[in-house]
């Protein structure tokens, strides 16, 4: 027999009523805790109920109260109710699941009873459990009774809320392409939610130019209102437009402060925003206060429960911190915020694999080895899984994960290598099978052939190494022949292993004298790398690898020219063609649209001139992919002679350098080839340090975890853009309206 509860439960749409009867020692001695999921009660000092609750509830509108006298006396708690209209099927959770659930098939199953709610603490498994349950519900209506019958449209939504948190962007797209055209044709609510689902998964694949109309398109439909101004603002902010948005920005606190008073509706979202449009424009100091405000206006609405929102906020703080050189302040904000998304957003979630990426980069800042490792090797795992998957964010993680192991040590254990196969093979599949087979894919096949060779694993490394040389020699936007050439080194080093020519130990200590590793040399593997110093300049000599460019050193400036120099334009393309039939070279872009497309791409703002007496007498060709900047060839006429020509090329240089700066690019980074047969004098007379292949310019590094694989120069592509995650939740567009921040606190800086 079942054991008499000690309380009466019953519901109405909107409240729930426990009754607990008060025994007489009580007197006042009753003690009520009411939290969003959970209720506690005691009574005369004795603990009567401790349980969570079926379902959430409104906790500043939850109350309690005393009715009868004496020994009838009872305790009355009212409930507030999260969600109106939907009932409960029990008072807790453990009564709750030994109740049947509805038939999610049934005509009369009430889908808001699934919708997710943005101002829960989120739980992963109630939402993948419920996205089952609509994505069923939703093709058996879409068979029946078509896209026009509001139930279909009813149950999409509610699948769209549950989905976009789950970040299912490509399914929702997909999705949306059917339901879009439908719903314009409807004069109600319909019309309106299709547009603003669509121009909610266009912003968080990072599509923002296909966006902006949709949402200017809901500001005609609506007016403005807080939260439109909002999104519109970040949409701005993602292009680059600050101006437009600090105004959109500013908009939208006019507006919540009309709306819902000082301090409340998403105030916190706009903090966000406008310390993030500081922050672009370089103002770290003055955006940091902001960004702080934003952190503290979500935490204190969390009300000490994990929140992806305070998590977001807390990576934005952390980041300003990084830049400003607090890195121990930096590690707290990202540690809490791992925390806070893998709780509110699944351990597998993008969030949660930026978070741990970032966590990774910061611990490695501070030379924290082995927990930096255990950070990036889980952010390069969940970045691996994500849908909208980005290869040079796998790169990045990929170099400083090799950085770790490589960088500032005195041993170096090859087998721990071996622990990043998996990853590196599931992200080799994908690149083979979702991604156009160029140099982009090249670069990656190296960088995965480099671990291999590094896990003592030759014969997989070989396969990707041949993998990756045609698709260099087809590879147009830049001269691959170093990289090319790496890739050979890499070959024979495999094949002397395999051959058992060479025996190179899977352990081994690295001197850290000059003096010593000319005592004990080693024939290991061969990779990039440009070194900070001179004494790292002495590991190259050990072990000639490691990931990364730049010089701290300084460089001489060149003498005075009496060249004018200036960027180049489409209009120099012929004369550009005259200095490499002159030079005795190849021209890199052989038709007036390739060298347009250059100039106007990758190529903007990189590439320059220099001119004497109108005519074009030196040329720099550059390309940037995103992280670096490449000089992919260097001309300069015969007819300037000597010195005055050394002059010209070095100009040339220093204002590509220059240009690379300017832009926030890590590093300048040139072969010798691109320069002709004595590039490689001509970059060591500007003090740029090489290391086998590549040379970089001393001035233009701004990090202490250069990448490791140089890209062509054409922009690395992706599958998709970076992603973003759950949204605030603005009442007046709906629970999954409000377009948040993710690109902007989780995007590589």
């Amino acid at each position: 027999m079942a054991e008499a509860k000690p309380y009466e439960w019953s519901q109405t749409d909107s409240e729930v009523a426990v009754r607990f009867p008060m025994p007489a020692a009580a007197g006042k001695d009753i003690k009520v805790k009411t939290e969003s999921s959970h209720l506690t009660v005691s009574l005369a000092g004795k603990s009567v109920f401790k349980q969570e609750l079926a379902n959430k509830v409104e906790v500043d509108d939850c109350f309690w109260a005393l009715e009868g006298a004496d020994e009838s006396r009872t305790l009355v708690i009212t409930l507030c109710k999260k969600k109106d209209k939907v009932q409960w099927r029990g008072l807790t959770k453990e009564e709750e699941e030994q109740v049947p659930g509805p038939d999610v098939m049934a005509p009369d199953f009430d889908v808001m009873g699934l919708e997710h709610d943005d101002d829960d603490p989120e739980r992963v498994e109630e939402q993948e459990q419920n996205e089952i349950k609509l994505e069923a519900r939703y093709k058996k209506l879409l068979e029946e009774k078509g896209l026009q019958d509001e139930s279909t449209l009813q149950t999409f939504f509610a699948l769209f809320d549950n989905c976009i948190q789950l970040y299912r962007l490509n399914k929702l797209h997909t999705y949306l392409q059917d339901v879009l055209p439908e719903c314009r044709q409807r004069t109600d609510k319909y019309k309106l939610k299709a547009v603003q689902a669509m121009a909610f998964v266009l912003w968080k694949q990072s599509k923002f130019k296909e966006a902006l109309p949709l949402f200017h398109e809901m500001e005609d439909i609506l007016g403005k209102g807080a939260a439109l101004c909002e999104n519109i603002a970040h949409t701005y902010n993602s292009m680059g437009n600050y101006d437009k948005a600090e105004d959109y920005f500013r908009q939208a606190l006019k507006f919540i402060e009309q709306e819902h008073g000082l301090n409340r509706g998403n105030r916190g979202g706009v903090l966000l925003g406008l310390g993030l449009v500081r922050d672009r424009l370089g103002k770290h100091r003055e955006a940091l206060p902001v960004i702080k405000q934003a952190y503290d206006f979500y935490k204190e609405r969390a009300n000490g429960a994990p929140a992806s929102l305070q998590a977001k906020a807390g990576i934005s703080c952390a980041k300003l911190h990084a830049k400003l050189g607090e890195m121990e302040k930096a590690e707290v904000f990202i540690r809490e915020a791992v925390m806070m998304y893998e709780v509110t957003c699944g351990e597998t979630s993008p969030l949660t694999a930026s978070a741990y990426h970032e966590l990774g980069k910061c611990l490695w800042a501070q030379r924290k080895r082995e927990d930096a490792q255990k950070a990036l090797a889980r952010a390069y795992e969940l970045e691996s899984m994500k849908d909208a998957w980005d290869l040079v964010t796998l790169l990045e993680i990929h170099n400083t994960l090799m950085d770790t192991h490589l960088k500032d040590t005195t041993n170096i254990n090859r087998t721990k290598f071996q622990e990043y196969f998996k990853t590196v093979e599931f992200v080799t599949g994908r690149v083979r099978k979702n991604l156009p087979q160029d140099g982009n894919a090249a670069v990656y096949y190296k960088a995965a052939g480099e671990l291999k060779s590094w896990g003592g694993k030759y014969s997989e490394a070989k396969e990707l190494f041949n993998e990756a040389i045609p698709l260099f020699q087809k590879e147009k936007a830049m001269d691959c022949s170093g990289l090319i050439a790496a890739c050979r080194d890499m070959l024979s080093f495999c094949d002397r292993n395999l051959a058992g020519q060479q025996n190179s130990p899977m352990n081994f200590d690295v001197p850290t004298t000059k003096e010593e590793s000319l005592d004990e040399p080693y024939d290991g593997p061969v990779f990039e790398e440009i070194q900070d110093d001179d004494e790292n300049a002495a590991m190259e000599e050990v072990v000639r690898a490691a990931i990364g460019a730049g010089s701290s050193s300084s460089s001489a400036a060149p003498a005075a020219s009496p060249c004018e120099y200036r960027l180049a334009t489409p209009g120099d393309f012929e004369q550009a063609l005259r200095l490499c039939a002159e030079c005795g070279r190849t021209p890199l872009l052989a038709d007036q649209a390739g060298f347009t497309t250059h100039l106007q791409g990758s190529g903007a703002g990189l590439c320059w001139a220099a001119v004497s007496s109108g005519r074009v007498v030196g040329f720099a060709v550059c390309g940037s992919d995103g992280i670096h900047a490449h000089v992919q060839q260097l001309l300069s006429s015969s007819t300037v002679g000597g010195r005055a020509e050394e002059e010209l090329r070095h100009g040339l240089l220093e204002r590509c350098a220059e240009a690379c700066r300017e832009k926030g690019l890590r590093g300048l980074r040139a072969e010798p080839s691109v320069a002709g047969e004595r590039g490689g004098e001509l970059f060591e007379a500007l003090s740029w340090k090489a290391s086998h292949f590549v040379y970089g310019s001393p001035a233009t590094v701004v990090d202490e975890a250069p990448a490791a694989a140089a890209a062509p120069a054409a922009a690395a592509s992706s599958s998709s853009s970076s992603s973003a995650a759950k949204p605030a939740a603005p009442k007046d567009l709906g629970t999954w309206a409000k377009v948040d921040v993710e690109k902007e606190l989780v995007a590589d800086e």
